[in-house]
């Protein structure tokens, strides 16, 4: 994963574009950002994805993630995360997963074509 930051900083101040290292998009290198996620559906089905703290205040959504599909980054706050991947499709499972996220992490959520979630772990940049 990624190991290491630099104060290098790269043209494009854009977040989710530019610069590929290890399948995460990245325009440059953290410096003291919130946390941020975003999901890569390589299944059959749509989901939504609803970001909350373990007191279940409400931190982020990314609605309608259709299959084939990967979303933009979105923020949120540190702390205790709940990341809750859910479908309307009576044969999916929805999925929780709890992640201390501090600041300069981040969680890229990958569904496989079986329609489970096949990353359970973050990455510090």
């Amino acid at each position: 994963m990624l190991s290491a930051c630099t104060s290098e900083s790269i043209q494009n101040d854009s977040f989710p574009e530019a610069t590929q290292v290890e399948n995460f998009q990245l325009t440059e290198f953290c410096s003291n950002q919130d946390p941020t996620t975003r999901v890569v559906n390589n299944g059959t089905v749509t989901f939504d994805l609803l970001v909350t703290n373990v007191d279940g205040t409400f931190l982020a959504e990314l609605p309608n993630i259709q299959s084939n599909t990967i979303t933009s980054w979105a923020s949120f706050p540190e702390g205790d995360i709940i990341f809750s991947l859910t479908s309307n499709n009576p044969t999916v499972s929805d999925t929780d997963v709890v992640l201390k996220m501090g600041t300069c992490m981040v969680y890229e959520i990958e569904v496989d074509s079986n329609n489970q979630i096949v990353s359970f772990t973050s990455t510090s940049l």
